[in-house]
């Protein structure tokens, strides 16, 4: 991802990484790395966590609501984590 923003400088999209929840602290050591951290716009500022068990969870509570058709793209960016340093996920 840091290839394409680099490659893309202008380009102003929200970044996900999708992974199992038990990934969740190697997303996050990851992201705040120093080659990832020290870029103009950082990675943890514009890429977010997304959890593959509740992002079905959510998924399949608005199907059996019959909203699944009406999501947004703000939906994803609603439950993604961002991570700072400040953030203690232990």
């Amino acid at each position: 991802m840091s290839d394409l923003l680099a490659l893309q400088p202008n380009i102003n999209i929200k970044l996900y990484i999708v992974a199992p929840e038990v990934r969740r602290r190697k997303v996050r050591d990851e992201i705040l790395r120093p080659t990832f951290s020290l870029r103009e716009k950082p990675i943890s500022e514009v890429c977010g966590f997304l959890s593959i068990e509740e992002l079905k969870e959510k998924i399949e509570g608005l199907n059996k609501l019959g909203l699944l058709s009406s999501i947004r793209p703000n939906f994803l960016d609603e439950v993604a984590m961002y991570f700072t340093e400040e953030d203690d996920w232990d």
